[in-house]
């Protein structure tokens, strides 16, 4: 019964896993996908960088690091799946992955905190400031600013589960020291 739970978690893990690269990779596409588009149809966020802030590119960064952690902990997932099977895998494999998925879940809720906090601050700017004649231009600013939280949502769904990933990484090495200890 013992080695079928463990096999459970790990499971788990791996899709959680699974599912948080997608999530961040869906991040990344809104956030790079989000364009600042005039009645006109003409494309202004190339020329204008300045409706670009520098937090939605941390949140980018943020996501591709979590990302690129999370494929780097993808044989390590593999490996414990394939190896829980036989015998009870190695504490120093757990205790570096667990780590890993730590490192990864600051990273990405450092990168919710910066993309939720500017992105409301710039959006209640716009609402405070005076647009008497540009009506359509604050309009334009607060869809874009909205759309860009969505890419701000998904990476907050995969913070979730990388916290998830984590919690599961830290119970199979709690559960590996203990019965390292009793034997």
């Amino acid at each position: 019964m013992e080695v079928s739970r463990r096999t459970m978690w790990i499971s788990s893990g791996l899709l959680a896993r699974l599912l948080m690269m997608a999530v961040l990779l869906m991040s990344v596409r809104f956030i790079l996908d989000n364009r600042l588009i005039y009645e006109d149809d003409v494309d202004y966020s190339g020329n204008l960088g300045v409706f670009k802030l520098q937090s939605h590119t941390y949140v980018v960064a943020s996501a591709i690091v979590g990302t690129a952690g999370n494929l780097l902990q993808f044989p390590v997932a593999i490996y414990l799946l394939c190896k829980s099977k036989k015998t009870i895998p190695s504490a120093m494999i757990l205790d570096t992955s667990m780590h890993a998925d730590i490192a990864i879940s600051v990273v990405l809720a450092s990168g919710v905190g910066a993309g939720f906090g500017a992105t409301n601050d710039v959006m209640r700017l716009i609402r405070a400031g005076k647009w008497e004649f540009l009506q359509q231009v604050e309009q334009d600013l607060l869809s874009y600013y909205k759309r860009a939280i969505l890419g701000v949502i998904f990476l907050l769904i995969g913070m979730l589960l990388s916290l998830c990933v984590t919690v599961v990484s830290a119970r199979l090495r709690a559960r590996a020291i203990n019965n390292s200890e009793a034997v």
